[in-house]
């Protein structure tokens, strides 16, 4: 039960109407209840094995904090950190481990057939968060329903952010949230509906031209190579930033504000400004509980630059089992330790200038996220660099149908300027978190439309990128 289902549609209302009908009781605990059964249902939805895993993790998890509160000792927290990465080890990486060990005692090498529960790599974090934070005191005196809520909060727990106890724990306790709140459910619905269409409308069409240039590989025209990747590029981006819309407009319904996850990272002007902009709550997450453990940058100049590769390999390592997803996270880790040799030396280049190299470094980085191998991804990159047919095929401009025969003679003008006009707006529109709505006749007439529009002009819809990590 995603966020564009009819099935969702029905059940969040419904949700909504039962949270705060408890809520006038003045009691949080009815809240969370209410909170934690809804997010059980919502979960389950999406297959009894995944719900049986989280179920287990859940029960572990909530065991062994109580028994680290009393016993304090890094051992303990070694193991609970070890039992709480194993499942993901087991589910996720089993298969890319052996396939990797066959390779080097060269055997043959099947596929063992696993299933990969739903969001295991979010909330994997969550209990290492919570397990750490126990191991240092921090979560004394909250208790079992604050700790399933933590877990367990539907609108983000498929797809993240990860969010740590102290940035929500502490809301669902403000007997202040308890009642409706009509500015922030017309916020939150404004959110929602901007994020949907990002996603319907924009990502998934732009979706269209990437899978068309990952399936052509070496075959793409040059022009194809530049535009397909570019298009890969837009369409995570307004994939991600969709999501995070929705979870975030979701969230505020309930009067509860999740971390910023995504603040306009095509607008950086560095690497290290990319990662604060962009999945702001796994940077945060790998740099509290791996980059300060290892030493942070309190060791040395040579520490500090072998910290962050390690940073950022275990954060590629963390999308997807395969080396390229490794290179990818070597790749912008390599960029970073660059930029922090340079130093200010960097400022020196007009700010433009480094924005447009930063998103061209970017745009290579996920032709190795989206590739399926280091060859397919090899391909990709050579066709943009090959001389000999240049312009784009028909094939290219037909990924972009429009449902309006009369474009059909005006793609080869269309298609660029719906380039040009999609970044335009990454760039010089702001964060939709840095307004503030208020509940309004045009506002409500605006976001209507906008969401109706969106489903009636929804083009190859499909999961989110990020689903599948």
């Amino acid at each position: 039960m995603g966020f564009l289902t009819v099935k969702f549609f029905i059940f969040l209302p419904i949700v909504l109407v039962l949270y705060y009908a408890v809520g006038k009781k003045g009691k949080c605990g009815l809240n969370k209840i209410v909170l934690i059964l809804a997010s059980m249902l919502y979960f389950f939805t999406y297959g009894a094995e995944s719900f049986l895993v989280l179920t287990a993790s859940t029960v572990f998890n909530l065991l062994y904090s109580r028994f680290l509160l009393k016993n304090r000792k890094p051992l303990f927290l070694g193991i609970g950190i070890v039992i709480n990465v194993l499942p993901l080890i087991l589910f996720k990486y089993l298969n890319f481990f052996a396939e990797n060990i066959a390779r080097i005692v060269e055997r043959d090498f099947s596929a063992i057939d696993i299933i990969l529960p739903v969001a295991i790599s979010y909330y994997t974090f969550q209990m290492i968060s919570w397990t750490v934070d126990s191991y240092r005191g921090e979560t004394e005196g909250e208790d079992v329903l604050d700790f399933l809520a933590y877990v367990w909060f539907f609108p983000r727990m498929i797809l993240g952010p990860i969010t740590r106890h102290e940035e929500f724990v502490p809301q669902v306790n403000d007997e202040k949230k308890l009642l409706p709140d009509p500015e922030n459910i017309a916020t939150g619905f404004v959110w929602f509906t901007v994020g949907m269409s990002k996603k319907l409308l924009l990502a998934s069409r732009f979706g269209t031209a990437s899978t068309y240039g990952f399936l052509m590989g070496a075959d793409l025209s040059l022009a194809e190579g530049w535009l397909c990747s570019i298009a890969y590029t837009l369409e995570i981006y307004l994939d991600f930033s969709g999501y995070c819309d929705m979870a975030a407009g979701v969230s505020k319904m309930f009067n509860i504000d999740i971390p910023v996850n995504f603040m306009s990272p095509y607008k950086a002007d560095s690497v290290s400004d990319f990662w604060k902009r962009w999945h702001i709550s796994l940077t945060s997450f790998l740099r509290k509980y791996v980059y300060f453990p290892l030493g942070g940058n309190k060791k040395g100049r040579l520490r500090t630059y072998v910290n962050m590769m390690i940073v950022f390999v275990i954060s590629g390592f963390w999308h997807g089992a395969d080396w390229s997803f490794i290179l990818w996270g070597a790749l912008h880790g390599a960029v970073m330790v660059f930029e922090r040799m340079a130093g200010e030396k960097i400022r020196v280049i007009p700010k433009p200038v480094r924005i447009a190299v930063t998103f061209l470094i970017v745009n290579f980085g996920w032709i190795l996220f989206a590739a399926p191998d280091l060859g397919s991804a090899g391909n990709f990159i050579k066709s943009m660099f090959t001389p000999g047919v240049i312009a784009p095929s028909p094939a290219f401009y037909d990924c972009f149908n429009l449902r309006m025969p009369f474009i059909r003679y005006h793609l080869n003008l269309f298609v660029p300027l719906l380039y040009i006009v999609t970044f335009a707006g990454i760039q010089c529109t702001k964060n939709i978190y840095e307004k503030k709505y208020k509940p309004g006749i045009a506002l409500a007439l605006v976001t209507g439309m906008l969401f109706v529009f969106s489903f009636l002009y929804a083009y190859g819809v499909s999961e989110f990128i990020y689903f599948k990590f």
